[in-house]
């Protein structure tokens, strides 16, 4: 099977990108390599294509792929405040040009990353995909329609995966959104005190990139919306603690900002469908990186 991955080049990406090949897939990635490198990328990747999604850049003529993993998106629900037309347009439009252009390249499997964002304030723990969205966000907003532009595309099968919070070797620690696992990675190995906000009861459920891979290739063929998370909520707190401070002298409180207090993902359904369950202990894979 023939697969394009846009923002193969990111950090999970670029995971995705290299699961695929030893896989035996023949890999195409389109990026605009605005926050993803070329490094990332292993050197059987070919052709690369560069652009931007939802830009009025055309996209190439001729191309032929079966599927489609559309990781290629900004993230940050600060900037999209700032800036809601450009999470419109590259995350709702875009995404739509670009599954329209894919079709006519003979795509007839999509994979779209979505976001538990989408979930927004629903506390009615844990979250299964019919529960009641709240996105409160332009990000979330332009995910969600995103969701809600899919369902046009009836001939083919399109997997929609409301991805949790990911984890995992690579990812960024500066710059941008930052994820709180590389943040306190990084002040770890600097000896510098952890930055909880607020009390730090705030949970997450935290998937690791690798398991989160491992659903994205099970999903190719599937059709619908899955969780993909650990189904563990950990907070905040709990998670600084795991890096193997002594006490919680070493931890720094920093003012509360408004965010999610909880969160955690029913993934009952990735199991049933997909055959796909979560193999990566969280505090495993941390007493692994000190």
């Amino acid at each position: 099977m023939r697969v394009l991955v846009t923002g193969g080049a990111g950090f999970i990406g670029s995971h995705v990108v290299n699961y695929l090949i030893e896989h035996n897939y023949d890999v195409i990635v389109m990026d605009n390599f605005s926050t993803g490198s070329v490094d990332n990328l292993p050197k059987k990747v070919e052709p690369i294509v560069i652009h931007t999604i939802g830009s009025d850049d055309p996209l190439p003529v001729g191309l032929k792929f079966d599927a489609l993993i559309h990781l290629g998106a900004p993230v940050s629900v600060d900037e999209s405040f700032m800036d809601p037309v450009k999470y419109f347009d590259q995350i709702a439009y875009g995404t739509n040009q670009l599954m329209k252009w894919a079709v006519t390249c003979g795509c007839e499997n999509f994979v779209l990353a979505s976001t538990a964002a989408v979930y927004g304030g629903n506390n009615n723990l844990p979250l299964d995909e019919d529960a009641k969205l709240y996105p409160e966000s332009p990000y979330a907003t332009s995910k969600l329609l995103m969701e809600y532009m899919a369902e046009a595309f009836k001939d083919q099968s399109v997997a929609i995966l409301r991805f949790f919070n990911v984890y995992g070797e690579g990812q960024r620690d500066e710059g941008g959104y930052l994820s709180a696992i590389p943040i306190f990675l990084n002040q770890y190995k600097n000896n510098e005190a952890l930055t909880v906000t607020g009390d730090g009861k705030q949970t997450r459920d935290f998937i690791y990139v690798g398991d989160l891979v491992e659903a994205i290739e099970k999903s190719i063929s599937f059709n619908g919306v899955l969780n993909i998370g650990s189904g563990k909520e950990v907070s905040v707190i709990d998670l600084a603690l795991m890096f193997n401070k002594p006490g919680i002298g070493n931890i720094k409180f920093i003012p509360e900002r408004k965010e999610l207090k909880r969160s955690l993902a029913d993934i009952y359904n990735a199991y049933f469908w997909i055959s796909w369950k979560p193999k990566t202990s969280l505090k495993e894979w941390i007493k692994s990186k000190l």
